[in-house]
C-alpha cells in the first residue's frame, strides 16, 4: 500500500519536521520540544485502540487534552502489518477484526457499541483507517502521535515467553520487523503530527529460544538496521531507541563502551570478546543522528534494578543512559559505583512506567521519583496507561485495568483526584510545549 506524503509546514502547528541538538528535541523554528504523554494502546488482540466502544476517539482524545498531554504513544503490533500484506495489500475491516477475536456474540456487540459512539466508521472500515482518524482529530487538539512498535503477535505484553522478547524470536521475525517499520514510518507521512516512533518498545532476553545472541552486539546490529529502515521510508520522522531488559539500559551506547565485553543484565556472553579489536555505536557516524532519541523504562518491579529510594532511582537512571542528557553524576553514585560519563549528548525520554490509579499513586516512591527528576531535567514521558479496561487481556475478555486513567467503562477518571492534583500538575511542571 503506497501513501501520499503530506507537506510539512514549517510556519503551522507543530512547526516540524523535529530534529535532536545536543540533549534537546527541537522544531523547525529551533524552539525545544517537550513531551509529556498518555499510551493509548492498540497492540492487543483486536489490534483497534482500546475503549472505542465505551466512548468517541474524539471524546476521548478531549479527555486527554484536558490533562494537559501533548503527546500519545500508541502501541501496535507487528501482525497488524504482516496480515496487510496477506492479503495482497487489503487491510482487515473493523467487523471481521472483532468477531474473529471475539467470536461472533461478543465482536458483535462490541462492533454495535463502537459504531454506536463512532458514526464516522461503519462495520467495513479497516484498521488503519481507525488509526488514521485518530491521528486526525488528535492534530485538531494539537496532540502528537507516536507510533510504538510493540510486539509481534498481537497480544498482552511483556515477559520473557511470549515469543516477542527478541530478534528472531518466534513471533518476532527480523524481516516482518523491518517490513512493519517500513510501512508504519510511510504511513506517518499523511500526518504532520506523527513526528516520531519507536524502533522495538521492549527488548528482553527470550526464553523460548535462549540460543538467540542477547547481547549488545545483536542489539546494536538489528536497531542500526531498523534505523535506516526507518529513516529510509520517513526521512522527517525522530526515532526512538529504547533499552535492553524491559526497555532499561542504554548504558553501552550513552558511554560508548565496547559492545563485545559491555556489561549487561543475562546477556549472551561473547566468549573472546577481549581478544578481539573492540567495536563501538557511534551515532555521530550514522546519517540519522539528528533523529534518534533515547527511550528508557522503569517499573517498580523491575528485575534488576534498585527502586527503593529516589536516590538510588537516579544514579540508575543516570548510569543506564540520562547521562547523555549531560547532568551531573548524582549523590547516590558514590552507593552504585556506575556512574559513567556520556560520549556525547543526545535526548532521552522516559517512555514507560505506571502505578496504580488509587490513592497509592500519592506516595508511591517510583513515580513520585520520576515526577521530580523528569521536571528537573525537563525529561520528556509517557505514562501506562491510558486504558481503564482491555477487550482482551492474557485470554479473558472485558478486563478491568486498575493502572488505566479511565476508569472501566471510560466515563471518567479511574482516580480523579490524582488527575486533578498529580498528573495536571505534573504536566504543567514539565513546561509542555503549547502551539
Amino acid at each position: 500500500m503506497l501513501h501520499r506524503r503530506q507537506q510539512r509546514n514549517a510556519t503551522s502547528w507543530p512547526y516540524g519536521p523535529l530534529r535532536t541538538r545536543g540533549r534537546d528535541i527541537v522544531n523547525s523554528r529551533g524552539e525545544t520540544i517537550t513531551f509529556a504523554g498518555v499510551t493509548w494502546p492498540l497492540s492487543g488482540e483486536t489490534m483497534i485502540p482500546e475503549g472505542l466502544e465505551y466512548a468517541a476517539a474524539d471524546d476521548i482524545l478531549t479527555h486527554v487534552a484536558s490533562v494537559g498531554f501533548n503527546f500519545i504513544r500508541m502501541p501496535y503490533a507487528i501482525q497488524m502489518v504482516d496480515e496487510i500484506y496477506a492479503r495482497n495489500g487489503t487491510d482487515i475491516p473493523l467487523e471481521r477484526a472483532l468477531i474473529t477475536t471475539l467470536g461472533a456474540a461478543n465482536g458483535t456487540r462490541v462492533l454495535d457499541a463502537i459504531l454506536a459512539r463512532n458514526s464516522i466508521w461503519t462495520r467495513s472500515t479497516p484498521r488503519f483507517k481507525i488509526w488514521n482518524d485518530i491521528a486526525r482529530l488528535a492534530a485538531r487538539k494539537n496532540i502528537l502521535i507516536h507510533p510504538d512498535t510493540h510486539v509481534g503477535k498481537a497480544q498482552s505484553c511483556c515477559s520473557h515467553t511470549d515469543g516477542n522478547a527478541w530478534f528472531e524470536d518466534t513471533n518476532l521475525p527480523v524481516a516482518n520487523w523491518q517490513r512493519a517499520l517500513s510501512y508504519v514510518a510511510d504511513w506517518a507521512k499523511n500526518h504532520t503530527n506523527i513526528v516520531s516512533m519507536s524502533l522495538l518498545s521492549t527488548p528482553r532476553e527470550s526464553y523460548l529460544r535462549p540460543a538467540l545472541e542477547y547481547n549488545w552486539k545483536t542489539f546494536v546490529g538489528n536497531m542500526t538496521s531498523g534505523a535506516e529502515t526507518i529513516h529510509s521510508a520517513n526521512p522527517d520522522l525522530l526515532i526512538t531507541w529504547s533499552g535492553l531488559q524491559f526497555g532499561q539500559d542504554l548504558s553501552a551506547l550513552t558511554s560508548r563502551k565496547n559492545i563485545l565485553t559491555a556489561p549487561c543484565y543475562r546477556c549472551a556472553a561473547i566468549r573472546d570478546g577481549a581478544r578481539r579489536p573492540p567495536e563501538y555505536f557511534t551515532l555521530s557516524n550514522q546519517t540519522w543522528a539528528d533523529k534518534i532519541v533515547w527511550e528508557l523504562h522503569l517499573r517498580a518491579d523491575s528485575e534488576d534494578l534498585d527502586t527503593g529510594t529516589c536516590r538510588v532511582i537516579e544514579a540508575g537512571l543516570y548510569r543506564n543512559g540520562f547521562n547523555a542528557l549531560g547532568i551531573q553524576p548524582p549523590a547516590a553514585c558514590n552507593v552504585t559505583s556506575d556512574c559513567p560519563a556520556a560520549a556525547k549528548l543526545t535526548p532521552v525520554i522516559l517512555s514507560e512506567f505506571g502505578h496504580a490509579q488509587d490513592p497509592t499513586l500519592d506516595t508511591d516512591v517510583v513515580t513520585g521519583c520520576l515526577r521530580i527528576l523528569t521536571e528537573r531535567y525537563r525529561v520528556s514521558w509517557a505514562m501506562w496507561s491510558l486504558a481503564g479496561s482491555w477487550r482482551v487481556k492474557d485470554g479473558a475478555q472485558g478486563v478491568d485495568d486498575r493502572w488505566g486513567l479511565v476508569n472501566g467503562n471510560w466515563s471518567g477518571w479511574r482516580y480523579e483526584k490524582g488527575v486533578e492534583t498529580f498528573w495536571k500538575p505534573w504536566v504543567a511542571g514539565m513546561g509542555v510545549s503549547k502551539p
